[in-house]
């Protein structure tokens, strides 16, 4: 709870007063106004921004309408009226000290939020670090629901297996806002780049060996990534002759009439992308025709429900999704390699002749 609660209690109530209400509402107001460090006490009315009921009474849900409330009687009733309860004594500076803390300990929390490792906030939301955490977190999140409940979230983080299981807590009364910092736990760094590399990352050494492969591999990538996009969106793409790649020739003296020049030769490999829109079937005969329609009327229902589902269904041991990849497969393989030679040469010709028609006779 905050330090200086009557300023922190005017802050988060905007200015409205606290409501008394219960056995002699105003006689109360007096008796405690002197140790409410200028805190506004009022009999309960609308307007009052949280209840202070004393004594006790059956309607005080009702009174309160969902404003957060203290009650202050003999006996223990904080379950029966499900909120913060004090014993009636004299009052004093410290009894409304008690008072106030225990009603600032009502109010809700409008926000919590987690700070994590930074390196960790690139992780998807899949990871198996992230998953324990939003779980973990969730469970948690359920029983607080009033600042008086913060501290619970000391220890959600226990028995985390990528986790420390302290966690820091910071709580701003005045917004409402919680922040829970939470540390992964030693080693835990090198885990996660395997997960995410798919190789094992023991260590300095591996790390380096998978970053310079890694960066190697994207150099490569970069020069194709332009042309795979243009594919992607236009169906053709072309990756440009590389300067690393100029192949030159030895020079020639070319004589035309009195005249003497100079040729000048050199090649280099360019990379054509073509998008080919590959389409496939499958049409499994399941059972005679009554077992058929009922199992295709099934499965017809489940894809107007959940169609991602449908294609999971397992039919002779594979499912739909798998039946339909393997067509694909099976199609885009199928040029024979002489055919795909023969493609090269005749794009190769077009591009080095300038020749822009082309025949084509699929036989």
């Amino acid at each position: 709870m905050p330090d200086n609660i009557f300023e922190d209690l005017k802050a988060r109530m905007g200015g409205a007063p606290v409501g008394v209400c219960g056995e002699d509402a105003e006689g109360a107001v007096a008796a405690i106004a002197p140790f409410a460090g200028g805190l506004l006490l009022r009999p309960l009315s609308p307007e009052c921004g949280a209840v202070v009921c004393i004594g006790g009474r059956p309607d005080i849900g009702e009174l309160a309408a969902g404003r957060p409330c203290a009650v202050v009687c003999p006996q223990d009733c904080s379950e029966e009226y499900g909120c913060a309860w004090l014993p009636q004594e004299e009052w004093s500076e410290e009894s409304a000290v008690r008072l106030f803390r225990a009603l600032a300990g009502e109010f809700p929390v409008r926000i919590i939020g987690v700070d994590i490792p930074g390196w960790m906030r690139f992780l998807p939301e899949d990871n198996s670090a992230v998953s324990e955490l939003v779980s973990k977190l969730s469970a948690a999140v359920q029983g607080v629901q009033r600042m008086k409940d913060v501290q619970k979230l000391a220890a959600f983080a226990g028995g985390c297996s990528f986790w420390q299981p302290e966690v820091q807590v910071y709580s701003d009364f005045v917004t409402g806002e919680v922040r829970l910092t939470c540390a992964a736990r030693e080693g835990i760094f090198f885990a996660m780049l395997s997960e995410i590399a798919g190789e094992q990352i023991d260590g300095e050494y591996t790390l380096m060996k998978y970053i310079s492969s890694a960066s190697e591999a994207m150099r490569g990538y970069a020069k194709v990534r332009d042309a795979l996009d243009c594919a992607r969106v236009n169906g053709y793409g072309i990756v440009g002759p590389d300067d690393g790649d100029m192949a030159y020739e030895q020079p020639q003296a070319v004589r035309q009439g009195n005249s003497v020049g100079i040729k000048l030769r050199a090649s280099a490999p360019a990379y054509h992308v073509i998008r080919v829109d590959v389409s496939g079937e499958v049409c499994p005969i399941m059972g005679d025709a009554s077992q058929s329609e009922g199992l295709v009327k099934n499965m017809m229902d489940g894809f107007a429900g959940d169609p991602e589902q449908m294609w999971n269904t397992d039919v002779f041991g594979k499912s739909l999704r798998d039946m339909v990849r393997d067509g694909l497969v099976s199609k885009v393989s199928s040029i024979q390699e002489e055919t795909r030679s023969k493609l090269r040469k005749a794009v190769t010709r077009m591009v080095n002749e300038g020749k822009g028609g082309v025949i084509c006779i699929i036989l």
